[in-house]
């Protein structure tokens, strides 16, 4: 993927602003994203997605290097820009190429609610996100090194070992034996190095495959983990829900392996075209089934999280939800999208450290 290019990203949205805006803009940015951690990057999401946020979270770190440069520019009074600014942050690191921007990118997905909803950027966020998840789960293959690992060329110690040879003294003997063993450990280093990659490489190999032959055992097994019942006993309008946490909570590595999708869409059956709602789902589950679903650290740009976590609070959760997270509750999903919702969502919440 190309290197992202904060300038011209930022003047496709903005063509008419003066330069001297563009430069601050970038300024501020180069700032941003020298020290950002996950919980941010989720922040980053609400501006991004227009959703209801608290101005003082982004004082120090966001507003602060915006307002350095523009002393007119702050969070509570210029909602757009800041959607507009946190957009294109986003977008950089969706873009490094990694498993940050998978798991940036399933930020990403998650907020825009399996893309009903659009961040200030004409799509381009959430068509760039769906593309990374989906590049990166195809990569099936085994990434381990096929190259023998081994010591690198020993160094050119001809001249000192001329030298030495020639008169042979400690002024002379000392440079040989420092340069020998220095090159010593540079080629060992270098094959612990090789060998530590190899070993890496073989580990995400092997747990991937395990999370593959999990996700299949679980859907010939028909067993939700998370509730410890069969998945057959699951209400029809909570099972692709339900199904979408199971398969995201075996999934360590962002964003985890392209067929899950194909599995979540088998264990629906003939229903996973079916239409529903967030708020249909979660009403078919009773309160023992969502205490299990719920994670009280799940950030309400989550929203099938966050419907379950006030779900399991009782009373009237649903006009809560409508309040907290704007169009969900009442947005019409497949069965199948909900489910991927779902798995996108808790795939995301072990990665960024909130599924404890």
């Amino acid at each position: 993927m190309a290197q992202f290019n904060f300038i011209e990203a930022y003047k496709e949205l903005q063509p008419t602003a003066d330069r001297g805006v563009v430069e601050w803009r970038n300024a501020s940015f180069a700032e941003i994203v020298k020290n950002i951690n996950w919980e941010q990057i989720v922040d980053l999401s609400r501006l991004a997605f227009n959703l209801p946020y608290d101005a003082k979270v982004y004082e120090d770190w966001f507003q602060k290097p915006l307002h350095d440069t523009d002393a007119h520019f702050f969070v509570a009074q210029d909602a757009a820009e800041a959607g507009r600014v946190a957009t294109l942050i986003l977008r950089h690191f969706a873009s490094q190429g990694n498993e940050t921007a998978c798991t940036t990118a399933l930020i990403a997905l998650a907020a825009s609610f399996a893309g009903k909803r659009s961040a200030l950027d004409n799509g381009e966020l959430v068509n760039q996100s769906r593309d990374v998840v989906t590049a990166a789960a195809k990569k099936g293959a085994m990434t381990a090194p096929s190259g023998k690992v081994a010591l690198g060329k020993a160094g050119d110690l001809s001249k000192l070992k001329t030298e030495m040879t020639n008169g042979f003294d400690a002024a002379r003997a000392a440079p040989f034996i420092e340069a020998a063993v220095q090159d010593l450990r540079d080629s060992s280093a270098a094959a612990v190095k090789s060998l530590s990659d190899a070993y890496l490489a073989l580990r995400h190999d092997n747990l991937r495959l395990a999370e593959e032959v999990d996700m299949l055992w679980w859907h010939v097994g028909d067993w939700s983990n998370v509730l410890d019942v069969p998945r057959s006993g699951i209400s029809k309008k909570s099972v692709g829900l339900v199904s979408g946490v199971d398969l995201g909570a075996m999934v360590r590595f962002s964003p985890g392996p392209y067929g899950a999708y194909g599995i979540l869409k088998q264990s629906l059956g003939k229903d996973h075209d079916k239409a529903t709602s967030l708020t249909d789902a979660v009403a078919g589950l009773d309160g023992a089934q969502l205490a299990r679903l719920t994670f009280d650290k799940a950030p309400d740009v989550f929203p099938v999280l966050t419907a379950l976590r006030l779900a399991a609070t009782g009373g009237d959760w649903a006009e809560r939800f409508a309040k907290i997270v704007p169009s969900a509750a009442s947005e019409k999903l497949t069965h199948f999208e909900l489910a991927t919702q779902a798995y996108r969502e808790r795939v995301a919440l072990t990665n960024v450290g909130m599924a404890e």
